[in-house]
């Protein structure tokens, strides 16, 4: 299926949303619309607000914000702006395929790096690698946290599930690359599928690898059924894992899994944890945090 750009004119980069559960009240997206084609992807219903469909123009109608890094220096030298944390990819991944070609996301990285501004850049893409010279340097000057999304070590399950995104091993090595040259790195362990990637040796496996490549933070996620990703989810273990159909339509009454359920998963996760020396991973009081960094 081929891929379109469209590059776009953003009146505004920097959006506002109040989610208490979340450690960041702002987020940015160079890019609409993602390439990776994640099959449990949250955000499609997103791409319904632009006029296209949450489907296949989710994956190949990608909206380029060309004048982002503009836009961006204007609304950070505003006098009312405080230097809040940044979500970079809060519905679309900032290092996915498109750029290569547009480079949006380094443009803004520069923006955010003159400024000093708190961010967290999320992605599934070891792309990000070319650019760990700027990123190193944000991590001395403020706080920066790069967030990988691995859900599995079993590359058959990735590639099925995460078809144009990184291979799991190329985000190992980019986790411990990013972290050997001081950026702090975590882990979206997300989502678990049951019966796929729920089980001990995986859930341990996965863990183990994360704390070897240097990660300092591991935040998990069970698979939720929402109405963007429900029918897509089920067809795929439909077609896929025949024999699972039955399981995951006991389990989903509703688009989430019982609490029973995710409770042993997070017991689960948090053995693995422990038992590899984790440490219960704080996010930055930023205020404090700001005044040690290098100036």
């Amino acid at each position: 299926m081929p891929i379109h750009y469209q590059p776009v004119e953003c009146k505004s980069f920097l959006h506002h949303f109040d989610k208490k559960f979340l450690p960041f009240s702002w987020g940015a997206n160079p890019y609409r619309g993602c390439e990776h084609s994640c099959l449990y992807c949250f955000a499609r219903y997103t791409h319904e607000y632009l006029g296209y469909n949450s489907g296949v123009d989710f994956d190949t109608k990608i909206l380029v914000k060309a004048n982002a890094a503009g836009v961006l220096e204007k609304e950070l030298s505003r006098p009312g702006w405080k230097g809040d944390i940044v979500n970079l990819g809060s519905v679309s991944d900032p290092y996915q395929p498109a750029e290569k070609k547009f480079e949006i996301t380094q443009q803004v990285l520069k923006i955010f790096a003159k400024h000093k501004n708190p961010l967290f850049v999320g992605t599934k893409s070891n792309l990000i690698l070319r650019d760990i010279d700027l990123l190193s340097l944000m991590a001395r000057r403020t706080t920066l946290i790069v967030y990988f999304t691995i859900t599995t070590l079993d590359e058959n399950i990735r590639r099925k599930i995460e078809p144009r995104a990184a291979s799991t091993e190329e985000r190992l090595d980019a986790v411990k690359q990013l972290s050997d040259a001081g950026v702090t790195v975590g882990i979206l362990f997300m989502p678990i599928f049951p019966y796929l990637n729920d089980d001990f040796e995986s859930i341990n496996g996965l863990v183990k690898a994360v704390n070897n490549a240097g990660a300092k933070d591991l935040v998990l996620g069970v698979l939720v059924l929402r109405a963007s990703c429900r029918n897509r989810v089920l067809s795929f273990i439909d077609e896929e894992f025949p024999e699972l159909l039955p399981k995951y339509l006991a389990l989903y009454k509703t688009a989430y899994a019982p609490k029973d359920y995710t409770r042993k998963i997070y017991r689960a996760v948090e053995t693995a944890r422990r038992k590899c020396g984790f440490k219960t991973f704080e996010m930055p009081v930023l205020r404090e945090k700001q005044m040690t960094l290098e100036v």
